[in-house]
């Protein structure tokens, strides 16, 4: 029986003094406690290295799987719902 994929890595870009990036950290928090399949990476503009992936305007981005799925907070519901569908298409591939 093959192994189960491994649901597709969110990434959430923030930065010091961001209102909304705050809010962007409890979830990231909250999604390490209640889904603890989901990979997840909190990535802080302040010290991150490099040039920013295609898309990244703005803090709090929500990247999934290498795409970008809210710029800005969604809606708590709508990001469950993001990750969920985003893995149902995963495991139906």
């Amino acid at each position: 029986m093959p192994a189960e994929p491994r649901p597709p890595m969110l990434e959430i870009y923030v930065s010091p003094g961001c209102v909304g990036c705050r809010r962007a950290s409890a979830y990231a928090d909250a999604l390490r406690q209640h889904r603890p399949d989901q990979p997840v990476r909190v990535i802080d503009l302040a010290t991150h290295q490099g040039p920013l992936p295609d898309g990244v305007i703005g803090t709090p981005t929500y990247r999934l799987g290498g795409r970008i799925i809210s710029l800005g907070n969604p809606a708590w519901e709508e990001l469950l719902d993001t990750l969920d569908n985003r893995l149902n298409r995963v495991h139906d591939a």
